[in-house]
């Protein structure tokens, strides 16, 4: 099969690899479409501690070309998506059924080998069949939607709540279109115009630009004078955490969202959210969100088709990477393989 692998920072090569065996509760598949992260990028540019030499990348959307013994619910043919971590099988979370709760993950293109290849093996319960209906470019953004459920779980989002979403990155404008299906009120806020238009394509109505306006007091005037009931950090955003606390009320809730790409610490005060009982809740996972994730994508009730501006054919991976690097681009890449 052919593979790229990363060496060690800004060393990607694409080699000729041995096929993989499918082993028992496994499947192979035939590799149709990846997404990139800002995780992959961290992992290219040594930012991220990944285990090298790794086959990069986490999202993918595949057609399943063999099934090993024992697996059952999939065929031969069958489209799917991958989930974001390989799972241990051994921890209690697991041998429960409860993969997406495994206690040991090894996330895709860090710890465990990625998918930008054109075949992977993968275990059976790491995959989720996808409807026709989804295409390739669509069915990529199933992580980032599955993600979003988990963290408007977490804090427990309800109908007229208003929410704060620091960051109109992919996740952000994603978490603000659920949080809308949810009858909840999001307020995006963002450094750059240009996403904040996106957010607003996407029928997020209160938007607030943190370089040009006064946040604190534009929140105030939304909500009333009490601030948002919640907000959600992503971090990806490039804004300070420590900002979080200003826009929420007291006995408020705050989500961090998203993996650290290792750029920078993210400090907040503890004083003042103990000052204002405010509990914290860190979202790195997608919980068990991926069907329902599906079945929200698959009815229209989050578009993404603003969400990514180039396709990347699969010889292209290398000069895509060091392009990316130079390109100030909040949007996503997919790779077409």
């Amino acid at each position: 099969m052919k593979a790229y692998r990363i060496h060690s920072p800004h060393n990607i090569k694409l080699e000729e690899m041995d096929a993989m065996p499918v082993g028992e509760n496994c499947v192979k598949l035939k590799n149709l479409m990846c997404g990139i992260t800002d995780i992959d990028m961290a992992v290219y540019e040594g930012r991220r501690d990944a285990r090298y030499p790794v086959i990069p990348v986490r999202q993918c959307v595949g057609f399943v070309s063999e099934v090993g013994e024992n697996v059952t619910g999939l065929q031969r043919g069958n489209r799917v998506v991958t989930y974001s971590h390989a799972s241990c099988h051994n921890c209690k979370a697991c041998k429960d059924g409860r993969n997406y709760d495994c206690e040991k993950p090894a996330l895709f293109g860090i710890g465990e080998d990625g998918f930008l290849s054109d075949f992977s093996v993968v275990s059976a319960d790491d995959v989720y069949i996808i409807p026709e209906r989804l295409n390739d470019e669509e069915a990529i953004f199933i992580e980032h939607i599955a993600l979003a459920l988990n963290a408007l779980s977490r804090l427990n989002v309800e109908k007229g709540d208003q929410i704060v979403i620091m960051g109109a990155t992919v996740n952000g404008i994603i978490l603000a279109q659920i949080a809308m299906y949810y009858q909840a009120v999001p307020i995006m806020i963002d450094m750059h115009e240009d996403m904040l238009a996106l957010a607003q394509k996407a029928g997020v109505y209160f938007t607030v630009n943190a370089v040009n306006d006064d946040v604190c007091k534009k929140i105030l005037a939304l909500t009333g004078g009490h601030m948002a009931n919640s907000c959600v950090y992503l971090t990806g955003s490039g804004m300070p955490l420590s900002s979080a606390c200003d826009y929420t009320a007291a006995r408020g809730k705050i989500a961090i969202v998203g993996r650290a790409s290792g750029e920078s610490e993210l400090a907040c005060s503890m004083s003042a959210l103990l000052d204002k009982n405010i509990d914290i809740h860190t979202v790195v996972d997608c919980g068990k969100n991926y069907s329902t994730a599906i079945n929200l994508l698959a009815n229209h009730t989050v578009t993404v088709d603003t969400l990514y501006d180039k396709i990347v054919s699969f010889d292209k991976v290398p000069e895509m990477y060091e392009a990316l690097l130079s390109e100030d681009n909040k949007l996503k890449t997919l790779i077409k393989i």
